[in-house]
C-alpha cells in the first residue's frame, strides 16, 4: 500500500517491498532467540550459535522472503517469551497475550502457541488470556466485520476447511498423525540430537522451550493436512534447546563438529526454493498483458499470485489440482493454465474438443511446470469466435 502510494506500479517491484515486513520479523526473531539464548545461559557463545542456528535454517530464512504470514507471527510468540521471562509485571503478561492474539490473527494454526505461553505465564494467566481474547476480538473479530460483513467469519470459515471439510489446496490433504515426528530430520538435523539430549538437564531448555516445541508439533498432529512450514514457529525454540546443550558439551571439539554439521544440514533444506511457484508466475504475467483474455482457469489461483497479474478486469476461475468439474469450467474461458502434471490424455481431449491449443511449457528449476492453453475456436467442429480471438 505505502508503495502504491508513492507512485509504484511495478507488480515485481510491489511484491519485493510486500516481503520487507517478513525480513524485519525474521531478523528481529534472530535478535530475540539470541537474547534469550543469553538470558537463560549468560553464555555468548551458546547465544550465538543459537542465532546462527536459528537465522540459516532452511524455515525461517527461506520464509523470509516471502509474504507468509509465520515469520511476523513467529516474532510476536517470541516478544510475548521475551517479555515474560523478563519481568512479571502485569503489564508485561498482558502485553505478551495481545501479541499471542496477533500472531493468531497473522495465523490461525498459531493458537496453539497459547498454552505453552500459559505454562510461562504462571501466575499471570489469566492476563494472558484476557490480553489475548481482546486483541482477537480486535484483529479478528472487528477486522472481519469491517471487511466481511460477518463477525469472526474468517475462523469459523477455517474451522470448516480444516476440522470439517479437509479441502487442501495440495495434491497430499492427508498424512500420517505422525507425519512431523517422521519428517523430524528436515527440520531438525540429526546431528543436533546430542545437544538435545544434553539440554533436558537445563531449566529454560526444559520449562520454557521444550512446551514450545512438543505442544504444537502434538497439536498439528492431529490436523489432517500437514506442511513443513506450518512448524516455522517452532524452529526458535529447537534450535536454543540445541544451542543450550552445545554449550553443555564437555568436548568441544565435538562440540563444534556436530553444531557445523547441524549448520549444514538444516541450510541444504533450503533448496526448496527452487520448487517455488515461478512457472505459474510468469504465466500469470504473459496472460495478465494479453488485453484479449477475459477469463482463465488455473489450478491453485495463490501459486499465479492470486489477482496481481491477471487485475480486476479478469475474470478468474480455480479447478484446484487435479483438476474439478474441467469441462464445465472452460465453456467461457479464453485461457487455461494447468500443471503439465495433471495434463492426462482425458484432459487433452476434453481441451481439444473445446477449441484448445496448448502453448510451450513454462519451465522454472525444480518448480511445477505449467500448460497455458489457449482458444483457437469456439467448438471442435471448427467455427470459429472473432470476438474471442
Amino acid at each position: 500500500w505505502i508503495g502504491s502510494a508513492l507512485g509504484i506500479r511495478d507488480v515485481r517491484t510491489l511484491v519485493v517491498i510486500a516481503t520487507l515486513p517478513s525480513i524485519i520479523a525474521t531478523a528481529i526473531s534472530t535478535a530475540l532467540v539470541h537474547a534469550l539464548a543469553l538470558r537463560w545461559t549468560a553464555d555468548l557463545r551458546v547465544a550465538r550459535a543459537a542465532a546462527l542456528l536459528f537465522a540459516v535454517h532452511w524455515l525461517p530464512f527461506g520464509f523470509a522472503s516471502t509474504a507468509y504470514p509465520r515469520a511476523i507471527s513467529t516474532a510476536c510468540v517470541l516478544l510475548a517469551v521475551h517479555l515474560l521471562v523478563n519481568t512479571t509485571s502485569p503489564v508485561a503478561a498482558a502485553a505478551a497475550g495481545a501479541l499471542c492474539g496477533l500472531a493468531f490473527a497473522d495465523r490461525f494454526s498459531e493458537i496453539v502457541f497459547l498454552i505453552p505461553l500459559l505454562i510461562v505465564a504462571r501466575r499471570r494467566t489469566l492476563v494472558v488470556v484476557a490480553a489475548f481474547v481482546f486483541a482477537v476480538a480486535l484483529f479478528v473479530g472487528f477486522y472481519d466485520v469491517v471487511t466481511w460483513g460477518e463477525w469472526f467469519g474468517s475462523i469459523r470459515k477455517f474451522g470448516a476447511l480444516t476440522l470439517v471439510e479437509a479441502d487442501f489446496a495440495s495434491r497430499l490433504k492427508h498424512q500420517s498423525v505422525v507425519w512431523y515426528l517422521l519428517m523430524l530430520p528436515r527440520w531438525f538435523s540429526p546431528a543436533l540430537l546430542p545437544f538435545a539430549w544434553l539440554a533436558r538437564r537445563s531449566r529454560p531448555a526444559a520449562t520454557i522451550a521444550l512446551p514450545f516445541v512438543v505442544v504444537p508439533v502434538a497439536l498439528l498432529s492431529l490436523v489432517a493436512h500437514k506442511e513443513m512450514r506450518c512448524l516455522q514457529g517452532v524452529i526458535p525454540f529447537a534450535m536454543l534447546i540445541a544451542a543450550i546443550g552445545f554449550g553443555a558439551m564437555r568436548r568441544r571439539d565435538v562440540a563444534i563438529a556436530l553444531l557445523a554439521i547441524g549448520l549444514a544440514w538444516d541450510t541444504y533444506g533450503l533448496r526448496f526454493v527452487t520448487r517455488k511457484s515461478m512457472p505459474a508466475v510468469e504465466a500469470a504475467q504473459i496472460l495478465g498483458a494479453d488485453t484479449h483474455v477475459q477469463t482463465v482457469v488455473m489450478s491453485q489461483l495463490w501459486a499465479y499470485g492470486d489477482r496481481l497479474y491477471f487485475g480486476d478486469r479478469m475474470n478468474v476461475i480455480d479447478v484446484g489440482t487435479p483438476p474439478r468439474n474441467l469441462s464445465g469450467s472452460i465453456r467461457s474461458a479464453d485461457a487455461v493454465c494447468l500443471y503439465d502434471s495433471d495434463v492426462t490424455p482425458e484432459i487433452q481431449r476434453t481441451l481439444h474438443d473445446s477449441g484448445f491449443a496448448a502453448s510451450p511449457v513454462v519451465r522454472y528449476s525444480s518448480a511445477r511446470e505449467v500448460v497455458v492453453f489457449r482458444r483457437v475456436s469456439s467448438s471442435s467442429s471448427g467455427t470459429s469466435d472473432p470476438a474471442r480471438r
